[in-house]
């Protein structure tokens, strides 16, 4: 019997995370493979390897492999690398399988890397299946979707999108059974498939190039892996569907995960990858997974642009606007959370382009929480494509990958992504300060620092969000030695250091520990923890708008008192003016005038947290202070 393991580690699970996800990919392969009577008497299944150990502990645990499959992604590539190369010194026989979503659509990785034997492209369960038959039995040139080498050259077969999902599912037969025994006391996570491709062909995305239509799981299969779930006590879950929601039937799977939940308690949470076209459907499922507090996060309401020929270089519409706040306040009115995405880096984009993007998302109503991503090329996008790298002037650098909210350590094998930092539209320097721009607008305004005085200013004065926080940003780079200029410069360099491919170690805030954080998130606590010097400092740039004076010293007040900090849980304040109604009925999209009176409003922080690593971890971390950036007000 020949020894076959299989590698899937996730690039947060090692031994000092208390979690970790089944490597449902590998399961998959191994599951439809040992269908197979020649592969069972042929074949003996060694183990997988889950998490990300050292690769030295890893190899100890293969033993006389014939065969070792890696699946790769952006998260496990350069370990699959390093692992695979010690397997092979150790064991020159033995047969190095990668396929995953990272492995490119060509030769290359056969070319660049001696120790890799057998590429596999696209979707790989009959593929695996062939190749462990052919490599016993000969002719891998009837295998489809591989490259191998075969006297001194490189052979790639035809390729085979498969027409059906008709595999076994290795949840269900029992391959992750003794993974589950062994991990008792541990967090578990898992993939729920139930459908595979995609109708949209987004050029940033790799989806759309697998070149088939959507294909759904037998619905009593998906249900059934559910309950597998809920039994095993899977604590979160991952959708891996490009567009759940997309057909009626995910209702019913959704509704089967609440009566899970309510008859065993698990699984505890869920993300999913929402449709972008079936809006009723979304509501209905994120308001359920609300409900039944599966989703602290809420449904995806995204753009990825605003800027017109950005939308034709990747090959995407978005709603319109009007759809866009008539969707939001749906969502507002039914207590469900809703956040937008836009991706920075895209061909076409500029900086005045993707600043007044983020802008036209506080002008929509969506003031709490959106998500910036750099644009990664993936090698089977069409971004990837040397054509479309030509036409547009993108220039990458590799950004190593962070794991935030851990202790900052070294990896034996640092993992990157190739994120596009310049284009023939964005200059390099550009791309640093939309990035800057992006981190302290989320800390200033998606977590309420000075979110009042832009709303204000924006809705009294004229103010376009995009030119209050850019000139806000000037503002900090050039008051020297001022709290505010020495997180903006830790920031901006941090950033610039990226832009570069400098090996990146993330952020540290010292009152927490030796915990890594997001530079939107360490900007926010850096603020915060000098909040006093933070209002200071800013007050004379929002005093050069001319705001009246009454006015403005309400404002301020009302302005500090309302965001969350850690040692200031309740506060009562009488003002002149209707702060609270006036700026809830804005979130509401009900703009009214700002009324003169005699208004008591009492502001409470019900999660109250007394010290800096319980604030760190509760609100901004875990709560995702976006949502719930402001104490809750009590108009008396």
């Amino acid at each position: 019997m020949k020894n076959v393991y299989m590698v899937q580690v996730d690039f947060t699970a090692n031994d000092g995370v208390g979690s970790f996800y089944l490597p449902y990919a590998t399961g998959l392969l191994c599951a439809y493979a040992w269908t197979d009577e020649f592969v069972r008497q042929t074949y003996n299944f060694g183990g997988f390897i889950y998490k990300r150990i050292d690769t030295d502990k890893a190899l100890e645990q293969i033993k006389n492999p014939a065969v070792v499959g890696f699946s790769n992604y952006v998260w496990s590539t350069e370990y699959n690398k390093a692992l695979a190369k010690k397997v092979k010194e150790k064991y020159p026989d033995c047969m190095i399988l990668f396929g995953g979503h990272n492995v490119p659509d060509d030769v290359s990785m056969l070319e660049d890397n001696d120790f890799i034997d057998v590429l596999m492209f696209g979707e790989g369960e009959e593929s695996f299946l062939g190749t462990l038959k052919a490599l016993t039995e000969g002719g891998l040139e009837n295998v489809h979707n591989i490259a191998f080498r075969k006297d001194g050259k490189i052979v790639r077969t035809d390729r085979k999108t498969p027409t059906h999902l008709e595999y076994p599912s290795p949840y269900l037969d029992g391959w992750f059974d003794s993974i589950v025994e062994e991990n008792r006391d541990t967090q578990i996570n898992a993939i729920l498939e139930t459908s595979r491709g995609c109708p949209n062909h987004c050029a940033y995305c790799d989806w759309g190039l697998l070149r088939s239509k959507t294909r759904l799981f037998p619905l009593d299969r998906v249900l059934s892996e559910i309950r597998w779930m809920s039994e095993h006590k899977i604590s979160f879950i991952w959708g891996a569907d490009a567009n759940f929601g997309m057909f009626e039937r995910d209702i019913k799977i959704v509704e089967e995960l609440v009566r899970c939940k309510e008859t065993n308690g698990y699984p505890e949470r869920m993300r999913i990858n929402y449709s972008k076209t079936n809006y009723d459907n979304v509501f209905s499922i994120s308001k359920l997974l609300r409900d039944y507090d599966f989703d602290s996060i809420g449904a995806t309401l995204s753009f990825q642009s605003f800027n017109e020929d950005v939308l034709h270089n990747i090959g995407r519409t978005n709603m319109s606007h009007e759809m866009f706040k008539k969707i939001y306040a749906k969502y507002r009115e039914s207590g469900t959370r809703t956040y937008s995405e836009l991706i920075l880096g895209l061909p076409g984009e500029t900086y005045k382009s993707f600043i007044s993007g983020i802008a036209e998302l506080f002008r929509l109503g969506q003031h709490f929480v959106f998500e910036i991503y750099p644009c990664i090329v993936l090698p089977n996008a069409e971004l990837g494509k040397k054509e479309t790298i030509e036409k547009f002037g993108i220039k990458t650098v590799p950004a190593q990958l962070v794991r935030c909210h851990c202790s900052a350590s070294e990896f034996d094998a640092p993992e990157y992504n190739n994120i596009i930092v310049e284009t023939n539209t964005l200059s390099r320097q550009e791309w640093v300060r939309a990035s800057v721009f992006y981190y302290l607008a989320k800390a200033l305004h998606g977590y309420g620092l000075l979110r009042l005085f832009a709303i204000y200013l924006y809705y009294e004065k004229g103010v376009a969000y995009e030119d209050f926080y850019d000139n806000l940003l000037t503002f900090f780079e050039e008051k020297g030695g001022s709290v505010t200029n020495r997180v903006y410069n830790e920031v901006y360099s941090h950033i610039e250091g990226v832009s570069r491919g400098v090996p990146d170690h993330g952020l540290i805030f010292e009152p927490y520990g030796n915990t890594t954080w997001s530079d939107y998130e360490w900007s926010l606590l850096s603020f915060l923890y000098e909040k006093e010097a933070f209002y200071s400092e800013t007050e004379e740039y929002l005093r050069s708008f001319g705001i009246d004076e009454d006015v403005f010293e309400q404002l301020l007040q009302y302005q500090k008192s309302v965001v969350r900090s850690p040692y200031d849980s309740d506060i009562t304040i009488k003002t002149d003016y209707n702060f609270a109604e006036y700026f809830d009925n804005i979130y509401a999209d009900k703009k009214d005038t700002l009324r003169k009176g005699s208004f008591t409003t009492r502001l409470y922080d019900a999660e109250y947290r007394d010290n800096w690593p319980d604030f760190g971890k509760y609100v901004v971390w875990y709560g995702r202070m976006g949502f719930r950036s402001y104490k809750k007000a009590e108009i008396k």
